[in-house]
């Protein structure tokens, strides 16, 4: 999305603020006359039952929250919140629909994947949604029709849109880096690497050379993947040649090769070189000893303050913790056999499961008219930032959170959560607000919290980012149980290759390709091949 001066920004929440005074009347009237207030007629207003992700050690109840108090203000509509505690979302979102006790609408990311969006459509449970935006949703029809892309990501293949997106065009917030120690490059006299050989020498540095200067050369984790090494095998797709498609093209294991064919990625040769690569850094002892086993993040996170960590990666280096955002630096992507990819980037529709109105709705309208108000401009600047005089101030001209927010012991985030919703959690059915501002209100820069700049990402980055392709039906009931076995073969096998049980050289890795090709790898490709063709061409 295009990038929107402040002062039309500060204009829209002025416009939010004139609208809660207006809805609301001023006298209790719940603003039965405003056109936003889902009712119209001055009867009683309007209730919608929805379901919702919660934070309770960090975050008020949302029927106290700030945000939600107001908006209810402002729309006349009043949200009874079925809040679950994110620890128990997918246990209780299962629950629901198996028992048929769910609500109205779920609200925000509640554990549905597009195979199960597309199933309740199929059987009516979920309702087709693309006539009431039409009618009812001004912002989501501008949005659709000026990014066609988005509507696209959350159309199935029988016409309907089922499930409303999650937005956001920022690249840096929606790509991930290698974050390098920067101090550890400065004690020894090193560049940031640019290709997967500087990269291999500057880890074999950090090993050896007493890299964090504390007189112990032994102590240094030159590579440290708490929990999750798949992050640093899918950003290698980029420098071996299988970035196309972006990150929701490796989380579908295909690509699209230099003959323009979409191919798996999983019994691909560029993916045997990916693990030899990954084999040689575990048998150089350039990971962290415990990178299959446990490692927990608290304790990572407690090497990273003893400037322990020399490599991760994450969106922002504040994933280690905020003290230590200055001793790292940024590396988009690094050049490699099969080119210089910065491929684990999502598409601006990061995630397309996160609003649906159920046939239990006795109000669709006003629901979708309650929701339409986050994918405009007005709302989605009042869902990040709140309303000046309540939780930001304009400085100099710029927008800054209350001293409350900004010295939260727990951090500006945390304290912008104690009144607004959007700002944790992530994958809200929203569209995201200005990047940089989303920075200036906390008094940062997009280097500040990146460690690098947007043009080098825009540089490297992959010219097709795909969605996660809407599946019929059909396709789901082949694609759920391949993939399920599938998926457990890959993580067990990536294991053994990589720790040297299997030999990645020898015949070990042909036993591994025919027994995914017996798992029904070729299906699973025609299928996906089919999904490609129809998105491309819808």
């Amino acid at each position: 999305m295009k990038k929107k001066a402040w002062k039309a920004f500060a204009v829209g929440l002025s416009l939010a603020a004139v609208t809660a005074g207006c809805s609301s009347g001023g006298n209790g009237d719940g603003g039965n006359d405003a056109e936003g207030s889902g009712n119209g007629s001055g009867s009683e207003a309007v209730t919608i039952q929805m379901a919702k992700r919660i934070f309770p050690d960090i975050a008020p109840a949302p029927q106290d929250l700030w945000m939600w108090k107001e908006y209810e203000k402002m729309s006349g509509v009043k949200v009874d919140w079925v809040a679950i505690p994110d620890a128990t979302v997918g246990e209780k979102k299962n629950l629901m629909m198996s028992s048929g006790d769910y609500p109205e609408a779920f609200f925000g990311s509640m554990g549905f994947s597009i195979d199960e969006v597309v199933k309740y459509g199929a059987q009516g449970i979920f309702l087709p949604l693309e006539e009431l935006i039409e009618t009812n949703a001004p912002n989501l029809t501008d949005l659709f029709a000026k990014y066609p892309e988005i509507k696209k990501a959350v159309t199935a293949p029988d016409g309907h849109i089922y499930s409303l997106p999650y937005v956001d065009s920022s690249i840096m917030d929606a790509s991930l880096r290698y974050y390098v120690n920067h101090t550890w490059l400065t004690n020894l006299g090193l560049e940031p690497p640019q290709t997967i050989d500087e990269f291999t020498a500057m880890l074999k540095e950090f090993r050896d050379k007493d890299a964090n200067g504390n007189g112990d050369p032994s102590d240094e984790y030159p590579l440290a993947y708490p929990g999750n090494i798949g992050m640093l095998e899918q950003q290698l797709f980029g420098s071996f040649g299988m970035g196309n498609g972006g990150l929701q093209g490796a989380s579908q294991w295909i690509y699209k090769d230099t003959d323009d064919q979409i191919k798996l990625i999983f019994t691909d040769g560029k993916y045997r070189e990916v693990w030899k690569y990954m084999a040689m850094l575990w048998q150089e002892e350039l990971m962290h000893p415990e990178t299959f086993t446990n490692m927990e993040y608290g304790n990572w996170v407690a090497a990273g303050a003893k400037n322990q960590v020399g490599v991760f990666s994450w969106v922002s280096p504040s994933y280690i913790g905020d003290k230590m955002v200055e001793s790292y630096v940024g590396v988009h992507a690094l050049e490699g056999p099969g080119g210089r990819m910065l491929n684990w980037i999502d598409n601006p529709a990061r995630g397309v499961t996160q609003f649906m109105i159920t046939d239990k709705n006795k109000h669709p309208e006003e629901t979708i008219k309650w929701i339409d108000f986050w994918y405009g401009e007005e709302g989605a600047n009042f869902g990040f930032f709140g309303k000046e005089g309540v939780t930001y101030n304009m400085v100099d001209g710029k927008p800054k959170y209350i001293d409350e927010i900004a010295n939260y012991e727990g951090g500006q985030q945390l304290g912008a959560l104690q009144y607004v919703d959007n700002v944790y959690g992530g994958f809200y059915p929203y569209l995201e607000p200005d990047a940089v501002m989303r920075r200036v209100v906390k008094g940062a820069t997009m280097m500040d919290e990146f460690r690098q700049t947007p043009e080098d990402a825009e540089k490297y980055a992959t010219g097709e980012r795909w969605p996660k392709f809407m599946p019929s039906a059909e396709e789901s009931g082949e694609t759920i149980p391949i993939l399920t076995d599938i998926n457990q073969y890959i993580t067990e096998s990536r294991v053994k290759f990589i720790t040297g049980e299997w030999d990645i050289n020898g015949a070990q890795w042909d036993d591994y390709v025919k027994t995914l090709e017996q798992m029904g790898a070729g299906r699973y490709l025609e299928i996906k091949k089919a999904q490609y063709e129809r998105y491309s061409n819808s």
